[in-house]
């Protein structure tokens, strides 16, 4: 079978944002994906529009590419290598464009062939979701803590459902700890739906690791504090601002095996600027038994750099997110490339969501033990919904080992 039509939209993000939607066409049927976009976006990702936005990359789009796929195999890897050989670095389309397409040809794929989206790339675990509590730094704004989010990790959950309750739980929960300690707390959401008080950094894990601890216990499986630091939003001139602080790379270093220490952090996400491989190393050597660190900015889905990481030993954890690196293809070779090195692979949403729920096929696709997706507001429901719907009408899908 062989793509018909072909078809690019603009579309609004939850962040009321334009981006763009893309579907592909058989005749009997059509695949539909959009993608995302980031506000903490790493330097060593692709850009996401081409100069003039989601307008100008449909108009390239309908201009240069839409006749060639008309006619090209339904098949994803077929449709990313005729864009790789056309527009290798995605400035023409942009990643977002190209990712979309990629993701709707898939989509499409599995369609013909019946299967269910996530089988095309032949994983049977369910992921653990990483819940997004308490929010700092870019998607928060003026008074809130640098350290960008403050997470929660069920990792002892026995199956999807628990899990995905219990960072419900928690996030209420610290949402009735802010009201109560904080006086003028409106009860507010960032764009990723997680809190967003005024608040110090010691306050914040306070009340997370406390509201961990509580659920934990009335549910009776372990639950587990993290961090994603995204460092490289305050650093600058080789130093990390923290308000009226400065701290030296050396300094941030011992501040994160503070915090780890401290509050048994389960989960460090990003503690380093972009491009210290040596900084991240460092933390990995000294907590990497007990902790994740995990590699976003650092890696950007991308293999060259995660090939780095793997040499320099800077990380035991990678997150995966497709629009960083522009396809499917890519996207898949970096995450069986982590596997291979034993990497914990984290599929991601990003701050500028859809209701698009491809991540959570992805995730179980790719058999990652970990998933991002926040809790709560419909663009971050969508993933955990499917991911409900799966763990109900796929009796084979078993939990995946979270193994540090």
């Amino acid at each position: 079978m062989t793509i018909k039509n072909a078809i690019a939209r603009e579309i609004f993000d939850s962040r009321g944002n334009k981006t763009v939607e893309v579907q592909v066409y058989s005749g009997a049927f059509y695949g539909r994906a959009a993608a995302p976009s980031g506000a903490s976006v790493g330097a060593h990702e692709v850009e996401a529009f081409p100069e003039g936005g989601a307008a100008q990359a449909i108009a390239v789009f309908n201009r240069t590419y839409k006749d060639k796929l008309i006619g090209t195999e339904i098949s994803y890897k077929a449709v990313d290598m005729l864009l790789s050989e056309t527009d290798p670095d995605k400035k023409n389309l942009g990643g977002n464009l190209s990712v979309a397409l990629s993701l709707a040809t898939a989509r499409l794929e599995a369609l013909e062939k019946e299967i269910q989206f996530y089988e095309l790339f032949g994983g049977s675990t369910l992921p653990r979701p990483v819940g997004n509590i308490i929010g700092g730094g870019v998607h928060s704004g003026k008074g809130s803590p640098e350290i960008q989010e403050f997470l929660c990790i069920p990792s002892g959950a026995p199956s999807f459902s628990e899990a995905a309750l219990a960072n419900s739980l928690v996030h209420k929960k610290a949402g009735e700890k802010l009201s109560s300690s904080i006086q003028d707390f409106t009860r507010g959401r960032n764009d990723e739906g997680a809190w967003a008080p005024k608040i110090t950094i010691d306050s914040a894990l306070q009340v997370l690791t406390e509201s961990c601890q509580e659920v934990s216990a009335d549910f009776g499986f372990e639950i587990r504090p993290g961090l994603d630091v995204a460092a490289s939003e305050f650093y600058s001139n080789g130093k990390y601002s923290y308000g009226h602080k400065e701290l030296s790379p050396e300094e941030q270093a011992n501040y994160m095996l503070e915090l780890v220490d401290h509050y048994e952090i389960f989960y460090l996400e990003d503690p380093m600027q972009e491009d210290d491989f040596d900084g991240f190393a460092g933390l990995l050597k000294e907590v990497g038994k007990k902790c994740l660190v995990v590699a976003d900015d650092l890696t950007v889905t991308n293999s060259e750099r995660l090939k780095t990481s793997i040499d320099k030993k800077s990380c035991n954890s990678i997150i995966i997110k497709p629009n960083q690196v522009g396809s499917l293809t890519e996207t898949e070779k970096v995450i069986k490339e982590a596997n291979q090195s034993r990497y914990a692979s984290v599929v991601s949403h990003r701050s500028g969501e859809t209701s698009d729920n491809s991540i959570a096929h992805l995730a179980v696709g790719f058999s990652a033990p970990l998933i991002k997706t926040g809790v709560v507001g419909g663009e971050r429901v969508a993933k955990l919904n499917e991911l409900l719907r799966l763990e109900e009408q796929e009796s084979r899908l078993e939990m995946a080992e979270l193994i540090i």
